[in-house]
């Protein structure tokens, strides 16, 4: 079924432009990569801070109020910029195993990324309250830094798997 799909995608008028554009995929690619490097810029500023890594007069949950813009942003224009490869190769994604770990790492990154900031923005506290909750804000820190470089793996390989 995922087979069909990609067969008629790759055949649509929209993704033969894409595909016949020589400069296309080079830009968007471009621009995929940049969206990456801010993204895990501030995930790792984050992360870092959560696990007591690096030290600075800012509060964590400024820390991520700043941040927020820059990350969502990022992941918009990651989830655009992904939309317009994929729709240009859409079996060398769609079909490609490594590709699908990379969109599940991605929605947990997210998804715990939304949890950091939704507890700092509700209790600027949270994550320094209690020895338990400092243990949580370092396994968190640490699945960033994991999670992150697991998205730039999986990134790589989707072109040689």
């Amino acid at each position: 079924m995922i087979q069909q799909f990609c067969d008629w995608l790759s055949r649509t008028d929209i993704s033969v432009a894409f595909q016949s554009a020589n400069w296309f995929v080079p830009l968007v690619q471009t621009v995929h990569i940049i969206a990456i490097a801010i993204l895990l810029t501030t995930v790792y500023v984050i992360g870092f801070r959560l696990i007591g890594i690096s030290r600075s007069v800012q509060p964590l949950a400024r820390l991520a109020a700043r941040s927020a813009p820059w990350i969502w942003t990022a992941l918009s224009v990651l989830l655009v910029s992904g939309i317009l490869l994929t729709v240009t190769e859409p079996a060398r994604e769609l079909l490609n195993w490594v590709f699908r770990i990379k969109m599940l790492l991605v929605l947990i990154l997210a998804g715990a990324l939304w949890i950091v900031q939704t507890r700092t923005r509700r209790d600027l506290t949270y994550w320094s309250e209690s020895p338990a909750r400092r243990r949580a804000a370092r396994a968190v820190g640490v699945g960033f830094i994991i999670i992150g470089a697991g998205i730039v793996t999986a990134g790589r390989w989707i072109a040689y798997v």
